[in-house]
């Protein structure tokens, strides 16, 4: 079966469940193979797709010995650091935050809850709650771990990540103009403002494919993309908890792993998806407007990712 008659018989599964699916691609290599558009090709945000680029801006930060993933957030921001700061707080470094593994209580506040109107400095909330796990050994999503790994950045570059990034991925990428929305203070919003159309997805898609590479030049250190995209966490919990079937098989820096050893993922709220399969040369891009992301995941890899 083509890609694209994969890419139909999706598109018409989701028609059928009231599934709210904008746009679907399939590259094989730096082919597009399969494609469906329902609206025109705008720039959308992507939620939590925005991880997997600060992921890679670590790794570019890395290789430019701007931070170093074993330094402890303390010593970055003692600013931040309160009086009576527990242990576990003094022992979080930059990858506990990549692995989601920093020991906070719970999710803390996310982009669309009512603590993200009303509370102005975001880091300074991130210090000051309770830590309760010792780093490294639970994992737990928190949109906070992203930002704290951004802002370090931030901090030793001496400018936003977005322009940090912009000559070091995004233009590399073909992605002009990007978009990337900020916190009170004037921070990036690193765990999910970034906004990209289809196409800008697809080409992210393919750089993941590349372990860091595009249109042969290499944008994110190729060893670092192995260790992002390799078994770090076990965060199985994610599949219990939300009942995922295509999810809880590891975690990486900011990166999802999917079944059975054959790729990894980026992957964003209401049904976004950048997937790359290397053991097939594939990436298959994804973006919804649908409350019922796990439905739309499901099948995603039950007619897509399963199937080409």
């Amino acid at each position: 079966m083509s890609d694209q008659s994969l890419v139909d018989d999706f598109i018409r599964k989701t028609f059928s469940e009231k599934l709210c699916v904008n746009h679907v691609q399939i590259h094989r290599g730096n082919d597009l193979t399969a494609h469906y558009d329902r609206l025109q090709r705008l720039r959308l945000p992507v939620y939590s797709i925005s991880k997997g680029v600060t992921s890679c801006a670590a790794g570019i930060a890395e290789a430019e010995n701007l931070i170093d993933l074993n330094e402890k957030i303390v010593d970055i921001f003692p600013e931040y650091v309160p009086d009576d700061a527990g242990e576990y707080l003094k022992e979080v470094t930059l990858k506990h935050c990549l692995t989601m593994s920093a020991g906070q209580n719970g999710r803390l506040f996310m982009n669309d809850s009512y603590e993200s109107h009303t509370v102005k400095d975001w880091v300074g909330y991130f210090f000051n709650s309770d830590f309760v796990n010792k780093p490294g050994t639970k994992w737990e999503y928190c949109n906070f771990n992203t930002l704290i790994v951004s802002c370090a950045i931030e901090k030793r570059a001496g400018t936003t990540l977005l322009e940090y990034l912009r000559d070091r991925f995004f233009e590399p990428l073909e992605i002009g103009n990007p978009e990337w929305r900020t916190i009170p203070t004037g921070q990036t919003n690193a765990g999910g403002g970034l906004l990209l159309n289809i196409d800008d997805l697809s080409r992210y898609a393919q750089l993941l494919l590349g372990f860091g590479s595009f249109m042969g030049k290499q944008i994110v250190p190729s060893d670092y993309m192995r260790r992002a995209s390799s078994f770090q966490i076990d965060n199985s919990s994610l599949m219990a908890d939300d009942n995922r079937k295509y999810s809880g098989y590891g975690y990486g820096y900011q990166f999802l792993l999917d079944p059975d050893d054959d790729g990894y993922r980026s992957e964003g709220a209401y049904g976004q998806f950048a997937i790359a399969i290397p053991s097939k040369e594939t990436v298959i891009s994804v973006m919804s407007l649908e409350g019922n992301q796990r439905r739309v995941g499901t099948l995603v890899f039950e007619m897509l990712v399963d199937r080409v």
